[in-house]
């Protein structure tokens, strides 16, 4: 981990790399070489051996390289607590969707 980094500032820097990524602001291969690198601390070796992917694996995720699957980006995301998923492409849908799911007391379950 990055030691120079409480808990509480890794969580806000990776808050604040999600909220960028959403915004379009970069790729998700460059999301996960910020998260790496920023929040963590780590090698692209020593984060592969972590999300048990190859560091050529990693590589290509962190260079946006079309053949990797899912299964697999899902793996290298999960360490940093993330998941991979669909999200509203247009912004006001997304503020939408962020605004619904922050209301209190309100039940999103659709039965």
């Amino acid at each position: 981990m990055n030691k120079n980094l409480s808990p509480f500032e890794r969580e806000a820097m990776l808050l604040d790399l999600l909220q960028q990524f959403i915004e379009e602001k970069f790729t998700q291969g460059v999301l996960l070489m910020q998260l790496r690198k920023k929040v963590l601390g780590f090698s692209q070796d020593r984060y592969a051996a972590l999300a048990g992917i190859s560091r050529r694996t990693l590589s290509d995720i962190e260079q946006d390289k079309e053949s990797v699957t899912l299964s697999t980006l899902n793996r290298a995301f999960k360490p940093l607590g993330l998941k991979l998923g669909l999200l509203p492409r247009q912004t006001h849908m997304m503020r939408a969707l962020l605004t619904q799911l922050t209301q209190p007391g309100e039940s999103h379950d659709h039965a």
